[in-house]
């Protein structure tokens, strides 16, 4: 797969149309391309954990809806976008995760793209190891 996909630019397009920045960054973090996400995207992403005015639940939710995704590039890029918040971002995300109800869905995760073994196991260790509240606090 070269570039991002047809699919990536217009869920980044429409985010930008609706003036939904963060979604945006979400979304260009954790795009379908077989690259790990871009420096750019992790460094506003972090950035944005620091600003008082960025909702973190708002971010929170919006990478745990990428988990929902049916393409495994964009379910393990939005864990890795995750993991990087947890270590280099505010205090204020790892505590909204380790204390609110969200959670990633990540056990009945099926690659829909044709794409068997290492990825999706890779995937499921990685949400596994995300949802123990445990790790949460490891990491940050």
């Amino acid at each position: 797969m070269a570039g991002q996909t047809i699919n990536d630019r217009l869920l980044a397009a429409r985010h930008s149309i609706a003036g939904q920045g963060l979604a945006k960054s979400v979304c260009k973090a954790t795009t379908e391309e077989m690259i790990a996400p871009k420096k750019k995207h992790l460094d506003y992403l972090v950035h944005c954990t620091n600003e008082p005015n960025v909702s973190i639940p708002q971010l929170a939710n919006l990478l745990v809806e990428r988990t929902q995704n049916t393409n495994w590039v964009v379910v393990y890029k939005a864990l890795i976008t995750v993991h990087h918040l947890l270590a280099y971002g505010n205090e204020r995300f790892t505590q909204y995760l380790a204390s609110s109800n969200s959670t990633f869905q990540l056990s009945n995760f099926h690659d829909k793209s044709g794409v068997q073994g290492i990825y999706v196991l890779a995937v499921s260790f990685l949400g596994h190891a995300m949802t123990r509240k445990s790790d949460i606090d490891e990491w940050g």
